[in-house]
């Protein structure tokens, strides 16, 4: 039955009046019967024809309310895509104003406003980089554009706010490590941090921002309370406690994973493993319903090859956390929360190595020993060897450890 025509005895009713309908449709266009339903081809199948009544009998108005409801109930299923964007659309939607519904949207409104507004700062960005930009527009007439033109002031705001945050972080957490007595390396001080590891640490998180897609809209900074303060929080202070555990201290590495590792920390790996392959499904689910799933395992191909491929066959690699979670944040760049939740950890992890431990090089102490008998220090005379000519200092070889002996070499396993 089509809920657009009116019962039968109102077209009885209507008859007796000197109103007539006309129905209005172009001659020359086609029409087609879908479901019953007549549709105007020249325009779209999604809408009826058009029909108007020149005038009504007066009885005849005590089925507007019914044909009212009839209509809704017909546009309710047969929206289109340009219609249901419009029903999400925030200025369309009726908000519950509710006592519970206020407290949640005041709850949301803290975690996920940003503590130093990225509107204020892009302000002050346009202001002291481009002081002459509304003059220039006006001249133009176009002074719209001086409002919404890409300037890529809003994505240095949120690398500014990444490199500002993590490295405060950092230096808040290699106190609290110490004053908390964790395990922690006495060596390694903030004078050591900034003048070793400052600048590649910048550069870590430059890559973390960009492959992370930090700059998306979906991320408005990583100064909120959710997922990033929450989540960076624990992946900061877990990695300190599970050392308390005695079998969860020792590295990753083929020498401690073949001559070290306990029985408890393999089902320990076992359990993470598990975690990781749920991820890992739901990661590729993510970017295969966005269309980009093709894209993203050439970038994971890509940095395989340039972060793992290297090192991975030498006896001395070390997958320090910092490298590991650095390496899996980047990766976690779904738009979905549980996504978002994941880099913010990795992000808090790598904050806890770098800030309780220094950015030991993966390599560990061939890196070590490469980089002080390339410059020829003389604290390493103890490796030099037997022949010294045309004024270059031979060194003995560095012995690595063997993780099929257990012998650890000169390396620190």
């Amino acid at each position: 039955m089509n809920p657009l025509q009116p019962k039968a005895n109102t077209y009885k009713e209507l008859s007796s009046s000197s109103s007539t309908i006309t129905t209005l449709s172009n001659s020359s266009s086609e029409t087609s019967i879908v479901d019953d339903e007549q549709y105007d081809d020249a325009e779209s199948q999604r809408r009826p024809s058009l029909v108007t009544v020149d005038s009504f009998h007066d009885n005849a108005l005590e089925h507007t309310t019914s044909t009212n409801e009839r209509v809704q109930q017909y546009t309710s299923y047969r929206r289109s895509s340009k219609e249901e964007k419009y029903m999400s659309d925030d200025k369309f939607v009726e908000y519950d104003t509710s006592p519970s519904s206020s407290n949640r949207q005041l709850i949301q409104r803290v975690f996920t406003t940003n503590l130093v507004p990225n509107e204020m700062l892009l302000r002050v960005y346009r202001n002291v980089c481009h002081p002459y930009r509304h003059l220039h527009h006006q001249q133009l007439n176009d002074q719209d554009s001086a409002d919404d033109a890409d300037d890529g002031g809003l994505i240095m705001i949120k690398l500014v706010k990444l490199w500002v945050c993590t490295i405060v972080s950092i230096i808040v957490y290699h106190e609290f490590a110490r004053f908390m007595a964790m395990e922690v390396d006495h060596n390694y001080s903030l004078t050591d941090f900034f003048l070793y590891d400052f600048q590649s640490v910048l550069q870590d998180l430059l890559f973390f921002f960009v492959v992370g897609r930090l700059y998306k809209s979906h991320s408005s900074g990583v100064d909120v309370l959710f997922p990033w303060g929450i989540l960076a929080l624990i992946g900061a202070i877990y990695p300190s406690i599970v050392t308390d555990f005695e079998f969860l201290r020792h590295s990753l590495s083929m020498y401690e994973i073949m001559c070290n590792w306990p029985a408890a920390l393999f089902v320990y790996v076992a359990v993470l493993v598990t975690i990781a392959v749920v991820l890992v499904a739901a990661q590729l689910r993510s970017h295969y319903r966005r269309g980009v799933l093709g894209s993203r395992l050439v970038e994971v191909t890509v940095m395989f090859f340039i972060f793992i491929a290297p090192y991975i066959t030498d006896d001395n690699f070390h997958l320090h956390h910092w490298y590991g979670m650095w390496l899996v944040g980047m990766l976690a760049n779904s738009p979905e929360w549980w996504s978002r939740c994941l880099q913010a950890y990795c992000l808090g992890s790598y904050i806890n190595g770098i800030g309780v431990y220094g950015r030991d090089p993966i390599l560990g102490c061939k890196y070590a020993f490469y980089r002080s008998t390339n410059v020829e220090c003389q604290f390493m005379e103890c490796y030099e060897g037997s022949g010294v000519g045309n004024e270059t200092v031979l060194y003995k070889d560095f012995v690595s450890p063997d993780w099929r002996t257990c012998d650890a070499g000169d390396a620190i396993p």
